[in-house]
């Protein structure tokens, strides 16, 4: 008898995964049917936009500091408040989830970061060079703060991201997907890991805050875009920009930044990505023992962002270093899958 009740609890079991799946399907394909179709449409993954929105987190609040060493009280205000609205708006639940004490001490951190910030921009503090180096010491102490408990949480998440795919009944379910997909790949690549997409993620973050920053008023995540662009990349540039002058002088040109606060995030991003890269993802390339460029090109992909960066390049060629070189590299090098409605 128990035998037999075994047999059926498990033919049970296949049912239901099969039954998972199908509907998984459909309503993928439902979902498709109102999807634009983008050249690198990585496919989603929870884990990965959550850890890209810390990584956009530390970037705003790091960004705070650098600004109130330059005196650019302004500046530094509009990143505390962008970092407090990440906090709140994408991370503060997830993180309260993981660990309720790390929650509640970036809730203070945020919190007192965005206060000393208003006391300067609104000139509300004692601008004596003593009174103003006690400040930056404490505002480097709750940066300093953030960063290491936004790296513990990243940490925890990446774990339980693994152990959700070690779950028995997602790899039964990813079994039959397999079968009925015919083992396409996998939501973070092949090594199983969840930095690739995150970097894509945040790769995604620095053209949005560049676009912004240059008021763009097409999507640069959207490689067809660059379409328009096959004969004359000056006359797409000039003619999709909201420029109030019109003129054609060069657009790395300073005076066509409308908001600096942007452009400063695609920056502090960017270099993020360098970070994400030497720490997370060239370990997984030279685990590989792969003898080809990948880990170079991509290095190389990212450093000609940076300085294509610093140096205020058009938005589009910022566009054709992502989309023509990085993410290349990138799918190449963890076999991404790239979501495709056609």
């Amino acid at each position: 008898m128990k035998k037999k009740f075994t047999l059926t609890s498990f033919r049970l079991l296949c049912v239901l995964s099969i039954t998972v799946v199908i509907i998984c399907i459909n309503l993928d394909a439902k979902a498709s049917t109102h999807q634009l179709a983008f050249a690198h449409n990585f496919p989603s993954n929870n884990y990965a936009k959550l850890i890209a929105s810390m990584d956009q987190f530390q970037t705003e609040s790091n960004l705070v500091k650098g600004n109130l060493i330059a005196n650019d009280t302004t500046m530094a205000l509009k990143h505390a408040n962008e970092a407090n609205s990440i906090f709140y708006w994408d991370l503060l639940v997830e993180i309260v989830k993981q660990d309720k004490q790390v929650g509640d001490d970036l809730k203070v951190a945020v919190g007192e970061l965005r206060n000393l910030t208003s006391l300067y921009a609104n000139g509300s503090m004692n601008t004596t060079a003593v009174e103003k180096q006690k400040a930056l010491q404490r505002v480097d102490e709750i940066t300093k703060n953030i960063n290491n408990n936004i790296e513990k949480i990243i940490s925890n998440t990446a774990t339980l991201k693994q152990s959700e795919e070690s779950n028995f009944m997602n790899v039964v379910t990813g079994f039959f997907s397999n079968l009925i997909s015919g083992n396409q790949g996998t939501n973070s690549g092949n090594d199983g890991s969840i930095h690739p997409i995150r970097f894509a993620e945040l790769l995604d973050s620095v053209l949005r805050n560049y676009g912004d920053a240059f008021a763009v008023n097409f999507d640069m995540t959207d490689m067809t875009n660059m379409a328009l662009n096959n004969n004359n990349s000056n006359t797409m540039d000039h003619s999709m920009m909201n420029m109030s002058n019109g003129n054609s002088q060069d657009e790395g040109n300073n005076e066509h930044i409308k908001n600096m606060a942007n452009y400063q995030s695609a920056n502090g991003s960017a270099h993020k990505l360098l970070d994400i890269f030497n720490e997370e993802l060239q370990p997984i390339i030279t685990s590989k023992n792969d003898s080809s460029n990948l880990s170079s090109n991509l290095e190389n992909g990212i450093a000609n962002l940076i300085n294509s960066i610093e140096n205020r390049a058009a938005p589009t060629e910022i566009m054709t270093i992502v989309h023509s070189q990085i993410h290349p590299s990138l799918v190449e090098a963890f076999d991404l899958q790239i979501l495709s409605t056609s």
